[in-house]
């Protein structure tokens, strides 16, 4: 039987919103890179600790367009339960890996978590090192310091090592964000994790992967040593109706109805300092998650949690989001008009993506250039 036309025409204004919504966020970073990122790298070698900063302060002002697509393009409601988070910390941020889109949706939760303010954040992930050069948005995540691994232990720790000493020396807070499962939560993935289990004399999981524990522990003990940890928070997130799983059904207009996160806050003083006891912590962590995850799904919602120490922002949309929106759109009509009438224009956007993809191919990314650029220095201020 044919579709209704009321049903054909619902499915392809899904169809618009989901692509409206990728192009918006794909425009976005793109324009933000041209006009906004590039134009500070000649910093990175005059005034490093100026081009830090105000890299930090263009990703942060990002930030708050992809919270703002969600809620005015998607229509998504997010929920946030649990402790504030202080943007004015350096912290370690573990959470569950529900999909591929987590991080994306992210921004919301933080945006409506953070009792500071949005632009209190300066939030790292740690990803998977191809991401870094996918053209766009991993030149600006390059660009914004973010770590990434390679799936050799002994390159990663010294590469998460050399970023965590890099921070230290500048006395950069941040917040850095570990996906402990290392993946999203799949059937496949999920056989993976129960097969470990099996071998391990652990239970199984329905709603979360058995975390890696390896990264955490070096995270954690690194960042302890550095005196550059001073929480843990522990993120869980929760898609109570229809669940997107991939960039692909979000394209097609897969959104979700609602979004929850869920944080709980862990002074360091109350973290173990052991590798195993570290190991252990994060194993019970996971096993709560697992209860809480399941109470969740049956009620449809955090049960009985509320934000603690923050004021609630207004629901659904705040000025914040609202300016964002305004801002990074007109930045990406900016862009496109330039593109298209400035001889100039497209020879610098030519020359930068060229000098990215150099980087990519022959480096390992401005972060690291940014980095040893750091060293260099200190090497030469110490021969003074």
């Amino acid at each position: 039987m044919l579709p209704s036309t009321a049903g054909a025409r619902s499915r392809c204004w899904e169809w618009v919103r989901g692509g409206v919504f990728c192009g918006l966020w794909l425009g976005s970073i793109l324009s933000g890179w041209l006009l906004l990122c590039c134009p500070l790298l000649p910093l990175m070698l005059l005034r490093p600790r100026t081009y830090r900063l105000a890299i930090d302060i263009v990703f942060a002002m990002w930030e708050l367009y992809p919270a703002a697509l969600i809620r005015l393009v998607l229509q998504t409601k997010v929920v946030v339960t649990g402790d504030a988070v202080d943007g004015g910390e350096r912290s370690l941020l573990v959470m569950n890996h529900r999909t591929r889109l987590d991080w994306n949706f992210l921004w919301a939760g933080m945006h409506r978590a953070v009792r500071a303010g949005p632009q209190a954040t300066r939030l790292k992930f740690v990803l998977k090192a191809p991401i870094a050069h996918v053209p766009g948005p991993g030149w600006v995540m390059q660009m914004a310091c973010h770590l990434y691994i390679h799936r050799s232990w002994e390159r990663d720790q010294r590469l998460l090592a050399q970023s965590l000493r890099f921070f230290r020396d500048m006395d950069h807070t941040c917040q850095i964000l570990l996906f402990p499962e290392g993946t999203d939560l799949t059937p496949k993935s999920a056989s993976r994790s129960d097969r470990w289990a099996d071998t391990h004399g652990l239970p199984h999981y329905e709603y979360v992967l058995h975390p890696k524990t390896t990264g955490f522990v070096f995270l954690a003990n690194t960042m302890r040593e550095y005196k550059h940890l001073d929480a843990v928070y522990d993120v869980s997130v929760g898609y109570p109706k229809t669940l997107v799983q991939s960039e692909v059904d979000l394209f097609q207009g897969y959104t979700p109805e609602e979004i929850h996160f869920h944080f709980k806050r862990y002074n360091v003083a109350d973290i173990p300092e052991g590798e195993e006891d570290l190991k252990t912590w994060l194993e019970q962590r996971w096993k709560e998650k697992e209860q809480l995850l399941c109470q969740f799904y049956k009620d449809g919602y955090f049960k009985n949690l509320k934000l603690k120490n923050k004021k609630e922002q207004p629901e659904p949309t705040d000025t914040a989001l609202c300016l964002a929106f305004c801002f990074w759109t007109c930045l990406i009509c900016t862009a496109l008009w330039l593109i298209l009438v400035s001889t100039f224009v497209q020879v610098y956007a030519l020359v930068h993506a060229f000098l990215f993809v150099g980087l990519s191919l022959f480096g390992s990314g401005a972060h690291i250039v940014e980095i040893q650029l750091h060293q260099a220095r200190q090497k030469m201020f110490k021969a003074e």
